[in-house]
This record gives structure tokens, sequence and C-alpha cells, in this order.
């Protein structure tokens, strides 16, 4: 029998203490919540630039975490805000303070604390074996495991599938996406051999998913980890931080560089709450010019598809506050450092935003009506990842997987074979469309293949030895050496800690 957990190399930025071990309480945070009154979405856009941490913005009011200095500068700037109660951190602590009665532990009307994840995830793995691996991609600040569990038919092999990832709580007092991820795990394998659409997906799927990516905040209410950072602005940025490498970033950041540089994934999404949307690319803004119209990611239209496709399924989504439950990161209010951004420029995967519920921490009764309004589009969106070209890259002559880059001729962007089965999945929209694929030492190729609605195409590719192609590519980086290397920067640059 295998051993439950295997870890994953992490690269471990090493601090003091910040938690007391007696009372759990943090000594040295000093962000708090504060509103501010906007006059203009111009107001948005010089916080983003000051570094403002911004949570929300609703109305006229922006929400958002800031020091005292901080506080100061902006009333000396003029703005208009206020400290406001820390919500989230209020509710926890009663939440802590109640017992649970037996309804709430038979109906799943609690939160589960970090030990119980623990145990149940452990669970779940243990009584699956053949369907379920328990990972651990490294360890927090304060040594908490960062679970991933793997579903799969075949969990312990490599396939020649597409990979789908859910992460959830990277900001501690937003734990609604833990609680649906557990969910969804308990019901993808008590459906499995029960409804033929989960058997189908999870025999045609590597589903993995991180219930709980900030643990150390998540214990002690917090939206930050235990060195006081945002998760959600540490990832390298295409514009305020261009250099991909985990040196100096935090260990719960590096966990999923580190994991990602072992896979490909082809569609993920990251869970928060306080509003109700999906926000998908770009979260930061590109064109400083002034005006606030927002700069497009090369795969926009793809994107309003797959966002739309979870929105429409969740009906309070859908009628909110924003059309059609999307938004483009940026124009809700621009962010840089994002897990999503991050994750389609230097990954190749595409990675949406999910805000579950208006409340960041809502109350526990109602998370079986979050999940009811939410189950549906989590399968779905899992679904979405199917769509577009899929096959193998290998060596013509020996037949072996070959690291490779993959782009469409007109979309600026590229997505990369997995390192071990050679395989690679582009979504796309229906239509015809020009691949290129290139791999260090061989000869480029290109193909033309037309995408119709439904289960992706197949295309397998066999390239020959020789110069890689300089010139043409259409959305493609040529005479580099590929794999996982957007826009001519390596996975991890030198100087790595």
């Amino acid at each position: 029998m295998r051993k439950p957990v295997r870890f994953i190399l992490t690269f471990l930025i090493l601090g003091p203490a910040f938690v007391s071990a007696d009372t759990g309480k943090w000594h040295f945070f000093d962000k708090k919540p504060v509103e501010v009154y906007l006059t203009g979405r111009f107001d948005i856009l010089d916080l983003a630039g000051l570094k403002i941490d911004i949570d929300s913005v609703r109305d006229n009011v922006l929400l958002a975490y800031v020091t005292e200095e901080e506080f100061k500068t902006l009333q000396s700037r003029g703005v208009y805000i206020n400290w406001v109660p820390d919500a989230e951190k209020i509710t926890r602590d009663l939440q802590l303070q109640t017992t649970r009665s037996s309804q709430q532990i038979k109906t799943g009307e609690f939160y589960h604390t970090y030990e119980e994840l623990s145990a149940e995830l452990q669970a779940v793995a243990s009584d699956n074996p053949d369907l379920c691996l328990l990972e651990s991609a490294g360890q927090t600040v304060q040594g908490r495991e960062l679970w991933w569990i793997k579903i799969s038919d075949n969990v312990d092999t490599e396939e020649e599938e597409p990979e789908f990832h859910y992460i959830a709580t990277m900001h501690g007092n937003e734990p609604v996406g833990t609680e649906l991820c557990l969910r969804l795990i308990n019901y993808l394998v008590d459906y499995y051999n029960v409804s033929p659409r989960i058997t189908e997906l999870i025999n045609n799927t590597e589903i993995w998913i991180m219930p709980l990516m900030n643990p150390d905040g998540y214990t002690a209410g917090s939206r930050y980890n235990a060195n006081g950072v945002n998760l959600n602005r540490n990832f390298p940025d295409q514009v305020a931080d261009p250099v991909n490498t985990t040196a100096g970033r935090e260990p719960e950041t590096s966990a999923i560089m580190n994991w990602a540089l072992m896979h490909s994934p082809t569609l993920s999404a990251n869970f928060h709450s306080g509003a109700l949307v999906v926000s998908y690319p770009w979260d930061g803004r590109i064109d400083l010019d002034g005006d606030d119209n927002p700069d497009l990611n090369p795969d926009n239209d793809l994107f309003v598809n797959i966002a739309e496709a979870y929105a429409i399924l969740n009906e309070p989504m859908y009628n909110g506050q924003f059309y059609h439950g999307i938004s483009i990161g940026q124009q809700w209010y621009p962010i840089y450092g994002g897990m999503q951004d991050w994750a389609y420029v230097w990954i190749g995967c595409n990675e949406v935003t999910i805000e579950l519920h208006d409340t960041k921490w809502p109350d526990p009764s109602l998370i079986p009506v979050i999940w009811e309004d939410n189950r549906e589009a989590m399968i779905t969106y899992i679904e979405q990842s199917h769509i577009g070209i899929r096959g193998v890259v290998t060596d013509a002559v020996t037949g072996t997987p070959i690291p490779a880059e993959v782009c469409v001729n007109g979309i600026d962007h590229s997505v990369y074979t997995d390192p071990q089965v050679g395989n690679y999945h582009r979504m796309l929209l229906p239509g015809t469309y020009t691949l290129n694929f290139y791999a260090d030492g061989y000869i480029s190729q290109e193909r033309e293949i037309a995408v119709t609605p439904g289960a992706a195409a197949i295309l397998d590719v066999q390239l020959l030895t020789g110069n890689t192609k300089t010139g043409g590519g259409g959305g493609c980086f040529v005479g580099v050496v590929i794999g996982k290397e957007p826009k001519k920067t390596s996975m991890f640059q030198s100087g790595n800690n």
C-alpha cells in the first residue's frame, strides 16, 4: 500500500514565529480594513498605483487593508477614508466560541479546522486508494502542510488527458472555497461509478484540488500568511515583477510554482469570497497611458465563454452586481502579483478567480445553500478543460515525449507539453486554426485543424531533429530553448533560493 503523503520540492523561506503557541494571536499585523469612498473610477487606479491592498469595490465604496502610515498618507491626499471593524475576524471568533450542534455536524454547517480538514482528506484518500492521491506541495511558514488531492481513475499514472486544478482560500479570512472544495471532493468520489457523467469526467481528466492554500492565515482568521504577505500579490507579474523565480517569495507561493513546473495544467480556478463574480485576466493593467480602457488578453473571447459557463449556472452570481456575473479583473480593480495572470503568462494555463459569496465569512448555516448554488457550476467548469485541441508531441524516430511549445497563429499565447507524457491541450472556441509546434533541437511543424463544439480535436505531432525554425509562427516566441519558457523567460531564473 502506498504512503499517503508524497512531498514535492519547494523552497522554504524561514522567518521568526509570529504566533504565540498559547493564544494563536498574531503580534505584528498592522494592516486593518478601511472603507474608501470613491469620487470616480480613477480613484481606484490611483490607489492601485500606490500599492494599496485593495480587497473589493462595490458601488462607490472600496474596501482595502492599510497600515496606520498608509491611512495617514491617504488622508493627506484628500481621500475620504474610514476604519471599519474586521467583520470576518469578529465572525470567526464568535463561531469558535459556539459549540457545534449535532444537526450542524450532520448537515456540514460548520467550517473545518485545519486539523479536521487534514484528517478528512487523509480519510478520503485512504478509503479510495485507486481514485485519490493525497500529496503535500510543501509546508507553510508555520509548518502546516499544503494539501493537494488528486482524483483520477489511474491515480498513480500520468496520463494523456487534461490536467485541471482548483485552489481555495489564498486569503485566510475567505474560507467558503475550502468547504466547497471539500464537498466537491466527496461528491466526485461518492458518484464515481454511480453517475455516468462523473465517471466519465474522472476517467478522462486529471483533477487536482487544494482546499486550503493559506492554512496559517486561516487558523488565525487573517487575510495574510504568517509573514504578513498577501499571497495573491506575491506571484511573478508581467508588469510589476517580470522575473519568474521563486527567490524571495513566500513558501506557499513557491509551492504552487514548483508544482506547476512538474505539470502542464490546462484550466484552473482559485476561490475567494467577498463578492459574487468570475474574474479573468488581465488583473494587472498593461497599458498605463491614463485611460481606463481594459487590456484584453489574447484569449479574451475564450475567457468570456468559460467564465460565463460558470456564472450562468449560479443564479445569484449571474444576476448580481456584475453583468452576467463576470468581469475582467482590472475592470473591477487592478492588482499585481496575482495567481491568475501568472498562470496564464508563465504556465500557459487558463485560470480565473471565482468570488463565491458577498460575505467573506458567511454564517456556516449558509454553506449548504452556497454549495447548491455552485455545485453544477464547479463540475461544468472542470468539463470546459476538454474543449479545443489536444494531442501528444513525440520524437519522430524514437517515439519519446518532447518538451515542446504549442501556439496558434494570430494568438499571442503559448501552451506547453507535459514533461512526463508529452501531451498538450490548447483550449479554443470552434473554428479553424493553424498550430505551430516548436522544440529545442527539432524542426518546427505547422498544422491546420478544425475545432468543433464538444470534445477536443486530436492532433498528435512527430518532430524530426534539426535546427529550431525562426520567424513566422504567429503567436509563438521562436528561436529559444523551449519548455516552460513563454516570452523568452525560463520557468525559474538564476538566483533561485
